[in-house]
């Protein structure tokens, strides 16, 4: 018993890992696309087991981007929380990335902050405008 136990563990290890090789990351991207303000936007995403931190991006900056695989076990979700304005009293409290019934490889979440709420591009859709600023 402890030897068939044994070969479907290796057999299972062995699956999951050459399957981690051919699942290339997910990619969460932030950008700070304020252009009738030009003010800084705060960006704070985590997950169940990271938090990212505070990251703060100027009018046009590079994006902010953090990358991942699904977990197999638990779902995968980032939360992000981005804030805009002179005193950073808009906001907005968001799912940035929820995995779905099935595992996800290589997908691009593109999010860009704009003066009238924010919107997301998945893999080079066009922009949807999907959140309004709250105060």
């Amino acid at each position: 018993m402890n030897l068939s136990f044994i070969f479907l563990y290796l057999i299972f290890t062995l699956h999951v890992e050459s399957n981690e090789v051919q699942c290339h990351k997910n990619t969460v991207a932030v950008q700070n696309n304020l252009t009738l303000s030009r003010s800084i936007l705060k960006v704070h995403c985590e997950s169940r087991d990271d938090d990212l931190g505070e990251h703060f991006l100027r009018f046009q900056d590079a994006a902010y981007t953090f990358s991942f695989h699904d977990n197999l076990v638990i779902q995968t979700r980032f939360k992000c929380i981005l804030w805009k304005g002179a005193n950073l009293e808009y906001h907005k409290t968001f799912m940035a990335y929820e995995e779905g019934a099935f595992r996800k490889c290589g997908l691009l979440y593109s999010w860009e902050a704009k003066d009238d709420g924010i919107y997301l591009s998945k893999n080079g859709e066009p922009m949807k405008l999907l959140y309004y600023w709250d105060i």
